[in-house]
C-alpha cells in the first residue's frame, strides 16, 4: 500500500527514503520487528482522495480514543472513593508534645 511521511516509525522512513524505486533494503530494525523495504513507486500527490480520506478516518479515530479514554477515566473517577487519612496518621507519628510546639 502507500504510506506517506509521518506514517511509520523515523527508522523505517529514513529506510524508505533513501530508496530509489525498484530497489530492496536490508532488513531494518524498528520497535515493531524487522522490515524490508521496497518502493515500487513514488508520488508527490499528497491530496489525492486516496490520501484525504485516510486522513479523516485518522482524525476520527484519535477523537473516538480521546472520547472513550475521557468516558472510561470519567467512570474510573465516579466509581472510586478515596478517603484522606494522612492527617490523622502523621499526628498519632509525632512525638508528643510536639503538636503544642
Amino acid at each position: 500500500g502507500w504510506v506517506y511521511p509521518g506514517d511509520t516509525v523515523p527508522e523505517f522512513e529514513r529506510a524508505m527514503n533513501a530508496l530509489s524505486p525498484g530497489q530492496l533494503s536490508d532488513p531494518v530494525r524498528t520497535p515493531f520487528g524487522v522490515h524490508l523495504i521496497q518502493v515500487v513507486e513514488r508520488r508527490t500527490d499528497e491530496s489525492s482522495p486516496d490520501r484525504l480520506r485516510q486522513q479523516a478516518r485518522q482524525a476520527l479515530r484519535e477523537r473516538r480514543i480521546e472520547e472513550n479514554y475521557e468516558d472510561w477515566l470519567r467512570q474510573l473517577r465516579d466509581r472510586t472513593y478515596v478517603e484522606y487519612k494522612l492527617d490523622r496518621y502523621a499526628m498519632a507519628a509525632q512525638p508528643s508534645g510536639a503538636a503544642e510546639r
